[in-house]
């Protein structure tokens, strides 16, 4: 049959704030089967199925980058070995990190409308391929444990989950480093792993923050793994493992989109991960936090073809 269809997440910011844009997507849509708010994994389970049973071509995302995740991870499983359809993330969610890697902007609305009409009119869409991550069984393009993993938890802590409280919170964190108070502490508490990469084992015993990525960014123009594109079937994977005073050194090179000219700081080309922790913790994929654990395996998943126009 082909065809577009979307996915929507009544749950995310965008759709709280302005309940009245689920109707106006399927306006746009013109076709209220092909346009479906979903309220839990059976959902996307069901509609997963049903893309693949109509076959269609382009599957439309709403939402933020846990939207994205947690719609991925459903859909992979269910296609299976099947490809997926084209991928058009719509953004409208409270983290936009993904769509603003690949340099998708603008409102939902304006989004869908182009997409549709270059569908109909039979217009070349410009797509790109990218790399998702296969971590512990799930999705996702970006993954953290350590100081990310609880910087994001700090962050969700917050009444108003904007990016300018995001931003706040970064400048707090970098004064807290900078006078080396309890909260960086806390945010860098050291935790011992054994790490190997593509079959190596890493030289370093103990971190601060381990985190991989298929995009570049991590939000807020910082662009940590500035190689996560450089080679098909791989992602971007850094160790770091020095004193919280320390953590503000490596930054100017982060958003200069370098490597960290230290031995505290390790970095590699990565296709198959494992990590054993010595005891138990959270992590996050693309910005949902993980029950904790002391296993995780990371392995390159499917390469999927994103519309940016």
């Amino acid at each position: 049959m082909g065809g577009i269809g979307i996915i929507l997440n009544p749950h995310s910011r965008s759709y709280k704030h302005n309940p009245e844009r689920m109707e106006r997507l399927g306006f746009i849509v013109g076709d209220k089967a092909s346009c479906h708010a979903t309220h839990d994994v059976l959902d996307v389970e069901a509609l997963a199925r049903e893309f693949k049973e109509k076959e269609v071509e382009i599957l439309g995302i709403s939402g933020g980058d846990g939207t994205y995740h947690v719609t991925l991870s459903t859909f992979i499983k269910i296609y299976g070995e099947t490809p997926l359809p084209k991928i058009a993330f719509l953004r409208g969610g409270t983290m936009n990190n993904i769509a603003n890697a690949l340099e998708i902007k603008g409102l939902p609305e304006k989004i869908l409308s182009n997409l549709i009409f270059k569908y109909h009119a039979g217009h070349e869409f410009k797509t790109t391929e990218v790399d998702i991550m296969s971590i512990n069984g799930k999705y996702g393009f970006l993954w953290g444990i350590g100081l990310v993993s609880r910087f994001i938890e700090e962050y969700y802590r917050s009444v108003k989950k904007t990016p300018l409280n995001a931003g706040k919170l970064l400048v707090y964190f970098l004064a807290s480093a900078v006078f080396n108070t309890s909260f960086i502490q806390k945010m860098c508490e050291r935790f011992d792993a054994k790490v190997i990469v593509n079959g190596k084992e890493w030289p370093l015993k103990n971190y601060i923050l381990l985190f991989s990525g298929t995009l570049e960014t991590l939000g807020l123009h910082f662009d940590p793994f500035h190689r996560a594109r450089e080679k098909a079937g791989f992602f971007h994977l850094i160790g770091v493992s020095t004193v919280p005073r320390n953590v503000l050194w490596g930054f100017p090179w982060i958003f200069a989109r370098k490597k960290v000219p230290s031995e505290d700081y390790i970095e590699d080309l990565a296709s198959d991960v494992t990590i054993e922790l010595s005891e138990p913790m959270t992590y996050q994929i693309d910005g949902d936090v993980q029950p904790a654990t002391d296993r995780i395996t990371i392995k390159t998943g499917p390469r999927l073809t994103i519309i940016v126009s």
